[in-house]
């Protein structure tokens, strides 16, 4: 049974936490599997005892992306040129531009996710899964002309949302 604490988590910074996974690993469907996993793993934690669950939800995601990072570039490496190692010191602490941009990203899915259905359907295949115009419309049965009023109306809505966010 996941924890209501657990959920609330998972809904407000899921999007975000992949951002930041996908920022070190530079693959986005890794770093949905590496935000997943995190998840699981506070699923047995108790996050009440937890000064800061957000912090430690972040602090955990770049960890599990840097161990993933550094597993899968030793093994890149092993394969291109044997079993030599090279070790550089890297610092992977996250910037605070970063973090920033991580929230920024996180705002706009949520106004993303605010747009009636249709334009948002229309949106996440054209920004997200980089449909062309043409594919948005032929996977969802409507004209080329209803997507491109769509995507006017959602932009248009979109960056009044945004600029609420920082103004």
């Amino acid at each position: 049974m996941i924890s209501h604490s657990l959920e609330k988590l998972f809904n407000a910074h899921f999007r975000s936490a992949a951002y930041v996974a996908e920022e070190i690993v530079h693959s986005k469907s890794v770093a949905e599997d590496i935000v997943q996993e995190v998840f699981v793993r506070l699923a047995r934690v108790d996050l009440s005892k937890i000064d800061s669950p957000v912090k430690y939800l972040y602090r955990c995601v770049r960890n599990a992306a840097l161990d993933y990072a550094g597993t899968h570039t030793l093994r890149r490496w092993e394969e291109l040129n044997g079993s030599e190692l090279i070790a550089d010191e890297v610092n992977f602490d996250l910037s605070r531009d970063d973090v920033e941009r991580a929230n920024r990203l996180h705002r706009l899915y949520q106004a993303i996710e605010r747009l009636p259905e249709q334009s948002r359907r229309v949106v996440k295949l054209i920004c997200l899964n980089n449909y062309s115009y043409a594919d948005a419309a032929s996977e969802l049965g409507v004209s080329l002309a209803t997507i491109k009023t769509h995507m006017y109306r959602s932009i248009k809505s979109l960056r009044k949302m945004m600029a609420l966010f920082f103004f």
